[in-house]
């Protein structure tokens, strides 16, 4: 049997297609929910990274010359922790 893909709505609760399914009465279906992205949802979601790149700590290390290669910087870092745990006697 084909895939039907039909939209509906939420009410109650329930899911309420839009119009009937044209299947015959007592078939077995399996049913995949995924919500519909509508402009309302992706707008939320522009202005949820617009506010975080709004944010005061945002891009305060971007003048760093020493963070340029922020890779090498971490791998840097990392190598004076194994430092700090060599013991010396």
């Amino acid at each position: 049997m084909a895939l039907i893909i039909e939209e509906g709505k939420v009410i109650n609760g329930r899911v309420v297609l839009s119009k009937p399914l044209s299947l015959p009465e007592g078939t077995e279906v399996r049913i995949q929910i995924e919500p519909i992205e509508t402009d309302s949802t992706q707008n939320t979601e522009a202005k949820e990274n617009e506010d975080f790149a709004n944010q005061p700590f945002f891009g305060m290390w971007a003048d760093r010359e020493d963070m340029r290669d922020s890779v090498a910087w971490v791998r840097k870092q990392r190598e004076k922790w194994k430092e700090r745990l060599t013991r010396t006697e």
